[in-house]
């Protein structure tokens, strides 16, 4: 690179045969002296040769000796005329430290990539001698520990933050931060030691190594499952678990939305849950395309943990990427309430997170409005016969399923009807005409639809689901619609809107859960129902590390391509935003 370039001037370290004064000053030393930033070197003060302005760096001198330097303590040497253009000039360029590899004979080059190691804004709202003491943490990292030397002597040079070394350096990095100029490895380099500065992540003390033994079965408060760790996790001890119930129709793979945004990401909520529990029903063979979508859309922050299919039901269990090292090997179970028709049955998960046990059950009921009697038998056979947990003890030894589980959340198409006497369809629509908004159902419409309700009223009676817990219903009824409308069924058999597709909870401790939201998603026309959806704030305990972990398992294959897909699909969709903007017309 040439002398003339600021980017990567050269400053020879080693200086094995003597020479003249000129030829032992670095390429960088008389580049700056050219250009008026320091003075020439005299035999006063032979031993300190640097550079001025906004580099920060020592001379040759300086950097191979560590003793006692005569020109300590003084200001830096005022500029030669013309000095002024040159710092203009130096002001739009933005050289910075870099070392690049460390194994080049010594040689440090100065680049433009230090700013990303110090930003503007951290300049910008610090003094001149915060701003050095940045500038010379920065320099640390990147050069060589001999050239940190020189730079402590310039750097003493400032203590009072009144020096023209301090303002140039002020003047340098809150100046352009554009990186358009920097080759790929140096933004690199200099990038990992911006991340470095600024990482949060807590660093682990010896100390904590010797005492943290993760003893099997220990009840230490440092255990793996033990408190510190819970609380070093979730400060507050609670966990957001959204939990989706879809009847899907039979939809085709190839006929499946083109997003499934409104599925996941519900208008209404600001922040991803720790915690879906996504379930469908009637869902087609082709179930790994409906997996694969769904890690796609949701992101990389979550994994797929498990999933479990019972012939046209499917659960799937997505966690955060920080969970999976604190959660039990699953446990999967399912079974058919009618042998003879495969969209009757269940799908149920459960594992425990830290200390708290959970169970995760997607349930398809028998369909028709005679049929009320066998949808309560169909959830008496599940209850007594779903064989978990399998892997984990039990909180309780019981014949219900149900109280075997810190939580259980059970969610899907429960087809349990709307009553309200003779002319069911006529009342219904009327009382739904009167609600003004089609998204929500005002509190008394809702009462009044919700009094006919048979799963309300076998509650009541302790036929079903007791000790479960439901949210406030405030949407409008989910089944049955003309597909891809929202018109309530227009087919000869006029069936009556009801509320089928459901999410509810069960709490072992009281008061330990609650529901946030409670809605329907009416964006999704393309099956005759509306998929429901249940955010529910769960208390975590601390647990015993003698239950068998998972260790970090989660779907890997599903990750991976479900990602690659997400990152194509932004790609794509950036492409397009670009050409519509590009196809936009402005007269000027």
């Amino acid at each position: 690179m040439s002398e003339k370039s600021f980017s990567t001037t050269e400053v020879d370290v080693e200086d094995e045969t003597p020479r003249s004064s000129r030829q032992r000053r670095s390429g960088l030393s008389r580049l700056a002296e050219k250009r008026g930033l320091i003075a020439s070197p005299t035999a006063s003060n032979a031993s300190l040769r640097s550079v001025g302005g906004t580099s920060g760096c020592g001379g040759d001198e300086a950097l191979k000796s560590p003793g006692t330097n005569p020109g300590a303590g003084l200001p830096p040497p005022a500029p030669k005329a013309g000095g002024s253009r040159l710092l203009s000039r130096r002001k739009e360029q933005q050289p910075a430290v870099e070392d690049e590899g460390g194994t080049t004979g010594g040689v440090v080059r100065l680049g433009s990539s230090m700013k990303r190691s110090i930003s503007s804004q951290d300049l910008a709202s610090t003094s001149e001698s915060q701003a050095d003491m940045l500038m010379s943490t920065a320099v640390t990292s990147a050069a060589a520990d001999d050239n940190s030397l020189g730079l402590d002597r310039l750097n003493d040079w400032d203590n009072s933050g009144s020096s023209r070394l301090g303002r140039l350096q002020q003047r340098r990095f809150q100046s352009s931060t554009s990186l358009a100029n920097v080759p790929t490895d140096t933004r690199g380099s200099m990038s990992s030691l911006a991340s470095n500065a600024s990482s949060t992540m807590r660093k682990i003390p010896v100390s904590d190594v010797r005492n943290r033994t993760f003893l099997h079965g220990s009840l230490s408060a440092n255990g793996l499952l033990g408190a510190d760790q819970l609380d070093a996790l979730i400060a507050d001890r609670r966990v957001d678990i959204m939990a989706v119930t879809w009847n899907m129709a039979g939809l085709d793979s190839k006929s499946y939305p083109r997003s499934l945004e409104s599925l996941l990401f519900p208008p209404d909520q600001e922040h991803v849950p720790d915690v879906y529990a996504l379930c469908f029903q009637e869902v087609t063979p082709d179930i790994k395309e409906l997996l694969l979508r769904c890690q796609a859309t949701i992101g990389p922050n979550h994994v797929l943990f498990e999933f479990c299919r019972n012939k046209a039901l499917l659960l799937a269990i997505f966690l955060r990427r920080d969970l999976i090292w604190f959660v039990s090997v699953p446990d999967t179970s399912f079974l058919s309430t009618r042998v003879a028709m495969a969209t009757k049955g269940c799908a149920a998960i459960c594992f425990t997170l830290f200390g708290t046990s959970m169970l995760f059950i997607s349930s398809h009921f028998k369909h028709d409005d005679a049929n009320f009697e066998k949808r309560i038998h169909d959830y008496q056979k599940i209850i007594t016969r779903l064989d978990l947990p399998k892997f984990t003890k039990p909180v309780r030894k019981s014949n219900d399923v149900t109280e075997r589980f810190d939580y259980v959340i059970w969610s899907g198409d429960l087809n349990f009807r709307v009553r309200t006497g003779y002319g069911d369809r006529q009342r219904v629509d009327r009382v739904l005409t009167a609600s003004t908004s089609p998204a929500e159902v005002p509190p008394d419409v809702a009462d009044a639809l919700t009094a006919g309700d048979e799963l309300k009223m076998a509650q009541a009676e302790g036929k079903i689901f007791q000790n479960f817990l439901e949210g406030d219903i405030r949407f409008p009824p989910t089944y049955k619609f003309d597909i891809n409308s929202d018109v309530y069924d227009t087919s000869n058999k006029q069936r009556v809107p009801s509320y089928t597709d459901r999410v509810l909870y069960r709490c072992r401790r009281p008061g330990t859960a609650t529901v946030t939201a409670y809605n329907s998603i009416r964006e999704l026309r393309c099956s005759d129902h509306r998929p429901v959806y249940a955010v529910i704030n769960a208390t975590i305990r601390p647990g015993v590390d003698s239950i068998p972990l998972a260790h970090g398992r989660f779907r890997h294959d599903i990750y991976v391509e479900g990602t690659r897909r997400r990152a194509t699909q932004l790609d794509l969709s950036g492409l397009d935003a670009r050409d519509k903007a590009s196809q936009v017309c402005s007269v000027m």
